[in-house]
C-alpha cells in the first residue's frame, strides 16, 4: 500500500483535537474498488460537517484510498492541485468529494470551475443539512469543446450514491477524450489576476496605487500572461501572512476557481512566507511585482552579459524567499547532490543560490574587464547616452538619429528601431554620430527604467548602467503622450539618483511628439534644457543635435593651435573631436 502523508490542510484554527484527530483517521478509510465512494467515507464527512458547519473535502485516487484531506469554512474550501494530470486526454486520476453544510450537494459554478481547471475525474457535492444528509450529486467533464459544460448525476439518495459506477463512467470519458485532441496545438496565455493595495502612504512622485495596477497589468501581458481582472483593495497596512486583507483572499481564491486562474500577481514586494500562505490559499501561482519585472528581463536578454545579469538579479531575489518556493527549488537544485545527508533540502537550495551568485559575479567581473578594454579604446569621443522611462522611446529616437547623423555607414537590418513594448532594450548598444559643424560623438541606448525597479537589477546591471554613470551627456527621452508622464520622469530621476548619475548634464527630450492633439507638456524638470521631438517623423532632430552640441561644447576649452607643416595629418582627429572656428 501507497503510505500517504496523513495532513489536515486548509482552516484549521480553533478546530478542537478530537475534531482533527477524526480528520487525520479519514486517510484510513477507503472506497470499494470502482464505485464513487464509500458508506463509511459519507457518514464520517457528514458527520464532521455537522458538527464543525464547516466544508470538507476529501481527494481519492482511483484505486479508491483518501490521499488528501482539507477544511473550509461554512462555504469554501480551498483546493490545491495534485499534479497528476499528464495530458489534456487524461484526467487525474483523483475525484473530489466535498461537503455543502446548509443545503443541497447540487454543484456550484466554483465547483465545475476546478472539475475542468483541475482535471478531476470527478466533483461530488454531499448536501448536509440538521445533522444528516439531504443529497449526493456528481459532475463529470463533459468531452468536446465544452468547457464549463458539465455530466451531472443527481440528485442521488445514499443508496444510489454508493452503488454508482464510478470507474465505468470515467473510463468511458477518457475514450471520448482521447478522440478529441485538436488538430493543431498553439501555444496557450496563462490566466492571471493582478491584485493592487493601497496602503495610503504614497512616496512623493510615484504613480497613485490604481495607476500603478494598470501598470502592473501592463508588465504581466508583457511577460505573456492575460489579465482576466484587475482587482484592488485600500488598507492601513499589509497583513503579514498574506500582505492583502484575508477577506479579499478568499474572494480571490473563488476567483481563482471560477475564471480558472494561472497566476495572481501583486502589485507590491511579498515576502517568501506570504508567498507561500498565498499559494497554499489561492491554489495556483503567486508572484509579486519583482518578479514579474525580473521575467520579463529573462524573456528579453540576448547577449552573454545580459542573461548572466538578469540571473544573477534572479538568484538574490530567490535567496531570501526559499521559504516560498517549494517545489520549483527542486527543479532549480536538481543537479546538486554533493552537499550531506544531514543537511534539509532548504539549507541545500540556499547553498546552491549563495555559490551560483559567487560564480556570476565571478563571469560579470571578468565581461566588465573587457567591456573597460573596449571603453579604453574609444574614449577618445564624449559619450551621450539615452535613459528614460521605460517604452518613452529611447531605441526609436536613437534610431532616428542615426538615420540622421550616423557617422558610420549602418547595417540596419541589425538596428533596432523601437517597438511598442516594455523593456524591448536590455543590452547597451553603442555607435557614432555626428553632430552640427562635424563633431563626432558617440550615442548610447541603455535599459528602460521603471517605478521601484528592483534594487537586485539595479546592482546586476551595474556593469551596463556604467554607460549612464559614465556619460558626458543625458539625453532624459520622456514620453510626452503619456498622461503620467510627470511621475514617470521622476522615477528615472530617482533612479538616476541611485546609480549616482543625478548630476550629468542633462537634456529632457519631450518624445512622441506627434501623438500629442492637446497643449504642449509642462516643463517638470525646468533647471535643464528641453527638447521636443518625435522618434517617428523626425520632427525636432535637427534642433536636439545642436542642443547636444551645444551643451557638450560648454565643458571644452578654447585653445588657439600653430600647427607645423609636417604636422598637418592632425587637422582631420582636430576637426573630427573639436569645433573648429
Amino acid at each position: 500500500m501507497v503510505n500517504i502523508e496523513q495532513v489536515i490542510h486548509g482552516e484549521l484554527a480553533g478546530v478542537k483535537k478530537a475534531h482533527l484527530d477524526r480528520l487525520e483517521s479519514l486517510y484510513s478509510l477507503s472506497a470499494p474498488g470502482g464505485y464513487l465512494l464509500s458508506g463509511e467515507i459519507l457518514d464520517e464527512m457528514v458527520a464532521l460537517t455537522a458538527a464543525l458547519n464547516r466544508e470538507v473535502a476529501v481527494y481519492l485516487d482511483r484505486k479508491g484510498q483518501v490521499i488528501g484531506v482539507y477544511l473550509g469554512d461554512a462555504s469554501t474550501v480551498s483546493l490545491q492541485d495534485q499534479g497528476r494530470r499528464r495530458s489534456p486526454d487524461r484526467l487525474s486520476k483523483v475525484r473530489l468529494l466535498h461537503t455543502h453544510p446548509g443545503g443541497s450537494g447540487r454543484l456550484s459554478s466554483v465547483d465545475i470551475a476546478a472539475l475542468y481547471r483541475l482535471g478531476f475525474d470527478c466533483v461530488v457535492g454531499i448536501g448536509v443539512r440538521d445533522r444528516g444528509l439531504v443529497d449526493v450529486w456528481a459532475g463529470f467533464i463533459q468531452p468536446g469543446n465544452n468547457w464549463g459544460k458539465c455530466l451531472f448525476f443527481g440528485p442521488l439518495k445514499k443508496k444510489e450514491a454508493l452503488a454508482f459506477p464510478f470507474l465505468e463512467t470515467v473510463k468511458g470519458i477518457e475514450r471520448e477524450l482521447s478522440h478529441n485532441q485538436p488538430a493543431e496545438i498553439t501555444p496557450i496565455r496563462e490566466k492571471a489576476l493582478v491584485v493592487g493595495v493601497d496602503f495610503k502612504r504614497l512616496p512623493g512622485g510615484e504613480l497613485g496605487a490604481r495607476d500603478s495596477l494598470e501598470e502592473l497589468a501592463r508588465l504581466v501581458e508583457a511577460a505573456g500572461a492575460q489579465v482576466l481582472k484587475e482587482v484592488f483593495q485600500s488598507r492601513d497596512k499589509p497583513d503579514g501572512a498574506y500582505y492583502a486583507g484575508r477577506g479579499l483572499v478568499r474572494d480571490l481564491a473563488l476567483l481563482v476557481q471560477v475564471l480558472q486562474v494561472d497566476l495572481v500577481v501583486f502589485d507590491g514586494e511579498l515576502t517568501g512566507t506570504q508567498m507561500k500562505r498565498l499559494e497554499e490559499t489561492l491554489g495556483c501561482k503567486v508572484m509579486d511585482r519583482t518578479g514579474i519585472i525580473l521575467d520579463i528581463f529573462a524573456q528579453r536578454a540576448r547577449s552573454r552579459e545580459g542573461k548572466l545579469q538578469v540571473e544573477l538579479a534572479q538568484m538574490e531575489y530567490l535567496l531570501p524567499r526559499l521559504t516560498g518556493f517549494g517545489q520549483e527549488m527542486s527543479r532549480l537544485a536538481g543537479g546538486i547532490g554533493t552537499r550531506g545527508p544531514g543537511e534539509t533540502k532548504l539549507e541545500k537550495d540556499r547553498r546552491y543560490i549563495q555559490r551560483r551568485i559567487v560564480d556570476l559575479k565571478k563571469e560579470l567581473s571578468l565581461v566588465s574587464q573587457q567591456r573597460q578594454v573596449l571603453k579604453a579604446s574609444r574614449r577618445r569621443l564624449p559619450l551621450v547616452a539615452l535613459v528614460g522611462y521605460t517604452n518613452a522611446g529611447k531605441s526609436t529616437l536613437r534610431y532616428k538619429l542615426l538615420e540622421k547623423a550616423s557617422v558610420n555607414p549602418v547595417t540596419w537590418e541589425k538596428e533596432d528601431p523601437g517597438t511598442n513594448r516594455l523593456f524591448a532594450t536590455l543590452d547597451t548598444t553603442i555607435r557614432s554620430i555626428a553632430l552640427p559643424g562635424g563633431r563626432e560623438v558617440l550615442l548610447a541606448d541603455t535599459v528602460g527604467f521603471i517605478q521601484r525597479l528592483p534594487h537586485q537589477l539595479i546592482s546586476a546591471f551595474k556593469a551596463t548602467l556604467e554607460e549612464v554613470v559614465e556619460a558626458d551627456l543625458l539625453l532624459h527621452v520622456v514620453d510626452a503622450s503619456h498622461p503620467q508622464y510627470e511621475e514617470q520622469m521622476l522615477a528615472v530621476e530617482k533612479t538616476l539618483r541611485e546609480l549616482g548619475a543625478d548630476e550629468k548634464k542633462i537634456i529632457v527630450v519631450y518624445n512622441k511628439i506627434d501623438l500629442l492633439e492637446g497643449d504642449w507638456p509642462d516643463q517638470v524638470l525646468d533647471r535643464f534644457p528641453a527638447c521636443r521631438v518625435s522618434g517617428v517623423t523626425g520632427q525636432g532632430m535637427e534642433d536636439l543635435l545642436e542642443t547636444i552640441g551645444s551643451c557638450l561644447e560648454s565643458e571644452g576649452k578654447e585653445v588657439r593651435l600653430l600647427l607645423p607643416h609636417e604636422e598637418a595629418s592632425l587637422l582631420g582627429l582636430i576637426y573630427k573631436e573639436a569645433r573648429v572656428r
